[in-house]
């Protein structure tokens, strides 16, 4: 059985698109099960699963999660699952009709722990001239949420954990989850807080081990760009996160040489980061600069945070 994961907080319009699309896909050829988290919604999330489920054939099951965060959502649905392989897409997206088969056929082909699928943006709303995608893969295409690594699948490696563990399309053996435990708590959105990463930490966690996690490229669903993402200020806070989360995940090397808890290496970056942007002239190589210094200075307030906490 493959058990299908929705989390979901405040989005009832949103999440009734997505159910739509979810009851229109084609059956894998084994059983499968959709299970709503409702993280805390103060709308009518509720209603509209029940509603869905009732009009639908599908095997629906609505789960609360009192705990508030993304992690603790996700968690709660893994616990709740009855599957072998956990599939977990947003309350925002459309799944291409084939999305679920191509899962499994990914799993059955390659014998491997995980697979994310591709992850095509929907524009709402005309793309900004200085936000690019094209090109290596990049951070903004996180803030977007896009993922595509080409029409092959391929497996992929520490360098594409990131995006390759991405939320929106990815799924596992749930044997992953009782062999490397569930997604860090202290990562994930809470609210409105921009603090991500707990997908990213556990593809690379899995990586790490030796696990063999596999790009999907027919695995497809599309989510929508809110117009919200296309402002730079949410770009910068989405950078300065970031930033919070790799000093909170790696870590620093613990001979480093501290100021107020902080590396000393963090301030020369700061200080590179910000000279690049103060005198770059070309817009959109002086904005990549300066989502770089939102980085830096996410890494230096998450480590001194980190120095208060540890006295």
């Amino acid at each position: 059985m493959i058990s299908v994961i929705v989390c979901t907080y405040n989005r009832s319009e949103s999440l009734r698109k997505t159910l739509g699309s979810l009851a229109q896909l084609c059956t894998p050829g084994a059983p499968w099960e959709l299970i709503v988290v409702d993280n805390n919604s103060t709308d009518d999330t509720a209603e509209v699963a029940k509603i869905l489920a009732a009009a639908s054939n599908l095997n629906l099951r609505y789960v609360s999660e009192v705990n508030q965060g993304l992690s603790h959502a996700r968690n709660a649905g893994i616990r709740a699952a009855r599957g072998d392989i956990i599939a977990f897409t947003d309350d925002d997206v459309t799944v291409d009709a084939r999305w679920l088969c191509e899962l499994q056929k990914a799993f059955d082909q390659f014998d491997c722990v995980g697979v994310a699928g591709k992850i095509v943006p929907v524009w709402t709303s005309q793309k900004p001239s200085w936000l690019e995608l094209d090109g290596p893969q990049t951070l903004m295409k996180g803030v977007v949420c896009s993922f595509d690594l080409g029409e092959e699948p391929r497996e992929l490696n520490i360098s594409t954990a990131p995006f390759g563990a991405i939320g929106a399309n990815m799924s596992f053996r749930k044997v992953a989850f009782e062999r490397y435990g569930f997604f860090r708590s202290d990562l994930g959105r809470k609210g409105k807080t921009l603090m991500g990463g707990e997908d990213t930490d556990f593809g690379t966690r899995l990586l790490r081990a030796g696990a063999r996690l596999v790009y999907a490229p027919k695995a497809v669903v599309y989510h929508p760009v809110a117009e919200e993402r296309l402002k730079k200020r949410y770009f910068q806070s989405w950078y300065f996160n970031y930033g919070r989360y790799m000093t909170r995940v790696p870590g620093f090397a613990e001979n480093a040489v501290l100021y107020v808890g902080v590396p000393r290496y963090l301030f020369r970056c700061v200080l590179t980061d910000f000279f690049k942007w103060l005198f770059s002239f070309d817009s959109q190589r002086r904005f990549r600069h300066k989502l770089q210094l939102c980085l830096s200075l996410g890494e230096i307030s998450e480590a001194h945070r980190i120095s208060k906490e540890g006295k």
